[in-house]
């Protein structure tokens, strides 16, 4: 046998063993990435997000909000959303962190759009090789630390041609200096180190300007490559999605288009292959050449890769809130109407808990018009405002509410609760919370959406004394009993209850004293508060007995004569 002949078959010997060892690295990748999603199916999840990357990934749902009623940031906050979010969000790409976010930030007040959503969630939930299957494409998507895929491609808008003809150009030059080595050496070497030193200067220039939209284009080319292996796929139930995708891919197969020149190795590989494509770029300028090219296809394209975006952030976010479905104890869908004219919304729950705790307590209850709530502090007044506004949050975005039965109208949830100080704003916490509470007010007034209101206000206008108090808040709480609204207030002012007792249902949370500690059942409860044990706490939290008594004197001194001393 001819020594050519052998060299030849151990070549292709070698070549067959590296497509057999990247076949065995790939089916090891996929298996890692399989455990890795069962391993974490059902539980908490464990991405961490800065500030930083969470503000970036509520960027689709700020921008892209197209009108719609937005739970805003007072709500947001007082709410804890974020950390509902955090609880919830086992997505596993940059899109689906984004859908999730604009979900809880966008509620639907449309059945057949919920019912939709509901249908997908239980669809991956029940069918787990479509689950994975899902996950292990939109896996490759990814995320980019500190910026979401959208802002990514956002960014694009911004960007300008770089002009191609000065690159084709250097690189002709450099060619014709190679060309001239066989001719000329000397001059072909002279030429080839003077375009070696002119195209490194003129490639750091260049690639300074386009490495910001180089991550963009990396970024649409991830999510194309997910598109196009979904589009692959044969589910009947969501054959619709599936083929939108593959339409999408296809109308923008002219990005990907030798878009390797441009987006490879990108200075960080470490293989031979990437530093020979790193020096390709350098003395040719390839990539600079494809750049503008790219940007050309991806004019007039902006809404498609939009589209594709929210479509795989959709497939995402089902997949992970099946997980959390999984991990709670009990849920419902909820059940949501549109009120009739001159219907009084109700709010119906059963077994109802916080799902941001560990150990809830589960309450069931009806509220219409205006019901204030009573009780001590850490009775669970606040806990279960919150519950109830969450649930009818969560009912109308990611269609999961922690409880056995809700039902309530389409309604719009605002709140006022944790609020501070604006001090940038110069405002005092008095002057915000009256904000605040007008802006629920405002909101109760404007029936044209034909969507009531859930206001929930937690201590109103704690910020000043408290004769005023009582009395501005009787008012404006009266005036929220006159709304077509649901409003849940919470208060330590027992006066409160008798002022409103003609316009809101009082209901209450209680304690006891047991064995020289305080016992609390955070069950809700008919009526007003009864119970009065601060001053008693004194003493068990080791105040004199003396301080005790002068307190409860003080206190019974007040009741029977209005006067403090």
């Amino acid at each position: 046998m001819k020594a050519e002949h052998v060299l030849i078959m151990f070549a292709v010997l070698f070549l067959i063993i590296l497509v057999i060892a990247a076949a065995r690295n790939n089916a090891e990748r996929e298996k890692r990435k399989l455990r890795f999603l069962r391993a974490r199916y059902g539980k908490v999840p464990e991405n961490e997000y800065t500030a930083e990357e969470l503000a970036s990934a509520g960027l689709y749902a700020k921008e892209e909000e197209n009108g719609a009623f937005e739970i805003d940031d007072i709500t947001w906050n007082d709410l804890a959303l974020e950390d509902l979010y955090l609880l919830m969000n086992n997505t596993v790409s940059s899109p689906g962190d984004s859908v999730l976010m604009d979900w809880l930030r966008h509620p639907v007040f449309d059945k057949e759009k919920l019912a939709a959503r509901d249908r997908l969630i239980e669809l991956v939930r029940e069918n787990q090789g479509l689950r994975e299957k899902l996950q292990v494409i939109l896996w490759d998507v990814g995320r980019d630390n500190g910026i979401s895929a959208y802002e990514l491609f956002k960014r694009l808008d911004e960007a300008q041609k770089i002009g191609r003809a000065k690159y084709i150009a250097s690189a002709i030059g450099m060619l014709a200096g190679i060309a001239l080595l066989f001719i000329q050496p000397l001059v072909g070497l002279l030429l080839i180190i003077a375009m070696l030193v002119f195209n490194s200067a003129s490639y750091m220039h260049g690639n300074t300007t386009i490495k910001t939209y180089v991550k963009s284009f990396k970024a649409i080319l991830r999510m194309l490559e997910a598109s196009r292996k979904l589009a692959g796929l044969n589910v009947p139930e969501i054959k619709d999605i599936l083929q939108e995708l593959g339409s999408l891919e296809g109308g923008l197969k002219g990005i990907s288009r030798g878009a390797f020149l441009v987006t490879s190795a990108s200075g960080v590989g470490t293989g031979l292959e990437s530093v020979l494509i790193e020096y390709m770029k350098m003395f040719f300028h390839v990539d600079l050449i494809k750049f503008d090219q790219m940007l050309d296809a991806y004019r007039g394209k902006e809404a498609a890769v939009l589209r594709m975006f929210e479509l795989l952030g959709t497939l995402d976010t089902v997949c992970a809130l099946a997980s959390y479905r999984e991990y709670l104890p009990v849920y419902t869908r909820g059940d949501f109407h549109f009120p009739k004219e001159g219907e009084k919304p109700v709010i119906r729950a059963e077994e109802l808990v916080h799902p941001l705790l560990s150990a809830p307590v589960p309450n069931s209850f009806t509220v219409q018009g205006g019901n204030l709530i009573t009780g001590s502090n850490a009775s669970g007044k606040s806990t279960f405002l919150k519950s109830a506004a969450i649930a009818a949050i969560m009912g109308q975005t990611v269609c999961t509410v922690p409880a056995g039965a809700f039902s309530s109208p389409f309604i719009r949830v605002l709140t006022s609760m944790a609020l501070t100080d604006n001090l940038s704003g110069g405002e005092s916490y008095f002057i915000v919370e009256i904000r605040s509470l007008r802006r629920i007010m405002e909101a109760s007034e404007d029936a044209s959406s034909g969507i009531p209101v859930l206001g929930v206000v937690d201590e109103v206008l704690r910020g000043t004394n408290t004769i005023e108090r009582i009395a501005a808040s009787a008012e404006i709480l009266a005036e929220l009993a006159k709304k077509p609204a649901v409003t849940l207030a919470a208060t330590h002012d027992i006066e409160l209850a008798n002022i409103l007792k003609g316009s809101y249902r009082n209901l209450h949370f209680e304690e006891e004293i047991r064995d020289g500690d305080v016992v609390f059942s955070y069950k809700l409860l008919e009526g007003p508060a009864t119970t009065r044990n601060a001053i008693r706490l004194l003493g068990l939290a080791g105040y004199d007995e003396e301080v005790v008594e002068r307190a409860r004197a003080r206190a019974e001194r007040f009741e029977t004569t209005g006067n403090w001393t």
